[in-house]
C-alpha cells in the first residue's frame, strides 16, 4: 500500500481533467479525498501532485476531525450546537489543522481552505481568521481572503 491511498477511496466521483493545476482546494465534499481543483473542483489524485508522506498525513488528520464534526452537526441531534461551535472556532484544532495543512499544500501550489459555513447563518462578510473584508468569489462560495487562503 502507497501512502498515495490514504487519500484514494473508491468513493469520489469526479477526478479533475485540467492540463494544469494552478491552484487547489481543501474541503471535505463528502467524499474520501479533500484536496480539489480549485479551477473545475475535481478530485486530485495525490499522486498527481507528488504529496510527501507528511503531506498525506496532515491532510488525512485534518480530514477526519473535520469529517467527525460535519457528521455531529448535520446529525441534528444533541451534539449539532456544539460541533458548529467547533466547525467555526478561528482557534478551534480543526480550523488549524486545516490551515497547517493548506501551507503544507501551498509548498506545491496555491491552495485554499473552505472555511465552514451554515447556510441558515447569515453571508459573512469578513474573514474568519484576519477579520478582513472577504472579495468577490472566484467560484467558490461567498467570498474569499486571498491573505488569509480562505474561502466561506
Amino acid at each position: 500500500m502507497s501512502h498515495y491511498d490514504k487519500l484514494r477511496p473508491s468513493d469520489d466521483l469526479r477526478f479533475c481533467d485540467c492540463k494544469e493545476l494552478r491552484e487547489l482546494l481543501l474541503v471535505h465534499r463528502l467524499t474520501g479525498n479533500p484536496v480539489h481543483c480549485f479551477a473545475c473542483n475535481g478530485t486530485i489524485d495525490p499522486q498527481r501532485l507528488g504529496l510527501s508522506s507528511k503531506q498525506v498525513d496532515m491532510v488525512r488528520s485534518w480530514h477526519g476531525q473535520f469529517q467527525a464534526l460535519y457528521s455531529l452537526w448535520l446529525d441534528s441531534g444533541e451534539y449539532e450546537v456544539w460541533a458548529k461551535a467547533q466547525l467555526l472556532r478561528q482557534d478551534g484544532q480543526v480550523n488549524r489543522d486545516g490551515l497547517a495543512a493548506v501551507a503544507a499544500l501551498s509548498t506545491l501550489l496555491p491552495t485554499y481552505y473552505w472555511w465552514f459555513h451554515d447556510e441558515s447563518d447569515p453571508v459573512p462578510r469578513c474573514c474568519p481568521v484576519c477579520g478582513g473584508k472577504l472579495s468577490a468569489p472566484r467560484g467558490h462560495g461567498h467570498g474569499q481572503c486571498d491573505t488569509c487562503q480562505v474561502v466561506i
